[in-house]
C-alpha cells in the first residue's frame, strides 16, 4: 500500500489564501472540491489551511498525509452514471491550534489570506462568556476567530483592503 503524501503523489503546492474552521467530510467533499476545481479550471491558486476546531480532532492524520487525501464520487453527470476518484491537493497543512496557538495566530499576518470557511456545531459556534482575547485558544470558534480578526486589524493597521470574507457553511439558523 503506498502511502498518501507529496512525495508518493504528484501535486502542486498553492498560496494560502484560505482558512478553514473543521477537517470533515462534509468540507472535504463539498467546500475544498470546488477549491480544487477552481485551482484546475481558473488557476485560482488557492490554497487551504484547516484548522482543528476541538481538542480531539483530525489534523494530524490530515499533515501525515500533507493534507491530500482521496475523493470519491458517485452518482449521475451528464446523464451518465459515473464512479470517479480523485485526489485533493488543496489543502497545504493542518494546524491545532490547541498546541500551536501561535502558528494559528501567525496566520493573521498573511497578506493574501482572503477568505474564511467554516463548518462547525452548534457547540462549537456557541458564545462563551468566560473566553477571553487573550486565552491561548479560546474554547469557542467565535472567540477563536475574533482572536485572529483582532490580531489581523492590528498587523495590518486597519486596511480595508485586508478584511477577510466569511463563508459560514454551518447548517445553523
Amino acid at each position: 500500500m503506498n502511502t498518501l503524501n507529496r512525495n508518493t503523489v504528484n501535486t502542486k503546492t498553492y498560496t494560502e489564501r484560505i482558512i478553514q474552521f473543521g477537517e470533515g467530510n462534509f468540507l472535504s467533499a463539498f467546500a475544498n472540491w470546488m477549491i480544487h476545481e477552481m485551482n484546475k479550471q481558473a488557476n485560482f491558486d488557492g490554497g487551504v489551511v484547516a484548522i482543528q476546531p476541538i481538542n480531539q480532532g483530525l489534523i494530524k492524520m490530515l499533515n501525515d498525509q500533507d493534507g491530500l487525501y482521496t475523493l470519491y464520487l458517485n452518482g449521475i453527470k451528464n446523464g451518465e452514471a459515473i464512479s470517479e476518484h480523485e485526489i485533493i491537493d488543496c489543502i497545504q497543512r493542518g494546524i491545532n491550534p490547541y498546541e500551536n496557538y501561535a502558528a494559528y495566530l501567525a496566520l493573521a499576518d498573511n497578506p493574501e489570506l482572503r477568505f474564511v470557511i467554516s463548518n462547525t456545531t452548534e457547540a462549537g459556534i456557541a458564545y462563551k462568556e468566560t473566553d477571553r482575547l487573550n486565552d491561548a485558544p479560546p474554547s469557542s470558534f467565535p472567540a477563536k476567530l475574533t482572536a485572529l480578526l483582532h490580531k489581523r486589524f492590528q498587523y495590518f493597521n486597519g486596511a480595508s483592503d485586508k478584511g477577510l470574507i466569511i463563508i459560514p457553511c454551518e447548517l445553523i439558523d
